[in-house]
């Protein structure tokens, strides 16, 4: 009868503790689950799939972009491993894909690494080699998630890197310079207009290279070619103001300015036309930049110049 009542009690203490232990581990995996990637997703999480493939020997072009070449990569990935070959990234996947890395590796999983160390605020430049930043950020960032603190990427910090943050692999309304430099590139209401200066400077070039996570570059000029991460600010003014609005950047990093222009610091942005009216030196035109500027100042501009301002009479600057 004791023998029975022990039992019973016990039971029911496992039963508290598996409620209690099981819904907070179920909980904490399903904060940090792996993201499920297909066919039509694009951002950060598909340009590091495509790094992590050209690792595994099937090399596609890295483009932020899942499309049938890439969807036909992870296929031929997943034969190869002995997965369900769907073409869709989940869990099992992932976990293939990701090898352990440290100080000293020089492949193009290192450029998935350092584009997804990049996502929380980092500024590594996508190189493939695993020096003594990446190892830094590497550190820091397990740090920061209570991990063990190696820089080693195993498997628990590759899932904490790609599990978390913003910059999603599909979804619009982040907040991490990534997922605003794709929501950017979705809105066909914002004209991204090759103006001046190299191809690779121009404002295409900046937004989308951010939207994969890499560092875009200046066009020149007086500063030369630098890699220069893009202000959030800025580009959250832009995500936001084509909301309720079409309008064309001219500039963010590219052209020439002067030495010290908040361009050449990736906190600046020119826009020539907005809702069909081009800003110039007319009554029209005029009145289209006062909009213009008064949105950026109401997003946090810290200056603003256009018609009546010295160079400025065919566009409105805004800079954070």
């Amino acid at each position: 009868m004791m023998l029975k009542r022990v039992s019973t009690a016990a039971l029911a203490l496992i039963s508290v503790m598996a409620l209690t232990f099981g819904f907070a581990a179920t909980s904490a995996q399903a904060l940090n689950a792996w993201p499920v990637v297909k066919s039509g997703a694009k951002g950060v999480q598909v340009t590091t799939i495509q790094h992590l493939l050209g690792h595994a020997r099937q090399t596609t072009d890295v483009d932020g972009s899942y499309g049938p070449n890439t969807k036909a990569k992870v296929i031929a990935f997943q034969k190869a491993r002995g997965l369900s070959a769907d073409g869709v990234v989940g869990a099992k996947t992932w976990g293939k894909l990701t090898p352990t890395l440290k100080r000293g590796a020089d492949n193009k999983a290192v450029k998935a690494l350092q584009v997804q160390l990049n996502r929380y605020g980092h500024k590594l430049d996508v190189d493939g080699k695993f020096g003594a930043g990446t190892e830094k950020a590497v550190r820091s960032f397990q740090s920061a998630k209570k991990l063990g603190v190696d820089g080693v990427v195993g498997p628990q910090t590759w899932q904490a890197l790609i599990a978390g943050g913003t910059g999603g692999g599909g979804g619009g309304g982040g907040t991490s310079r990534a997922a605003l430099a794709q929501d950017i590139l979705n809105d066909s209401g914002i004209t991204l207009y090759p103006l001046c200066g190299p191809s690779y400077a121009q404002p295409l070039a900046n937004i989308r290279d951010t939207a994969n996570g890499k560092t875009p570059r200046t066009g020149g000029g007086d500063v030369g070619t630098r890699y220069v991460t893009l202000n959030t600010s800025m580009l959250k003014f832009m995500r936001d103001y084509g909301k309720g609005n079409s309008y064309r950047v001219t500039t963010i990093l590219g052209c020439n300015h002067s030495t010290n222009s908040a361009h050449y610091q990736g906190r600046a942005v020119d826009i020539d036309f907005a809702n069909g009216q081009k800003i110039n030196t007319t009554s029209a035109g005029r009145a289209m930049a006062s909009k213009v500027r008064a949105a950026c100042r109401a997003a946090g501009a810290r200056s603003t110049l256009g018609p009546g301002d010295a160079g400025h009479s065919g566009h409105v600057h805004c800079a954070w």
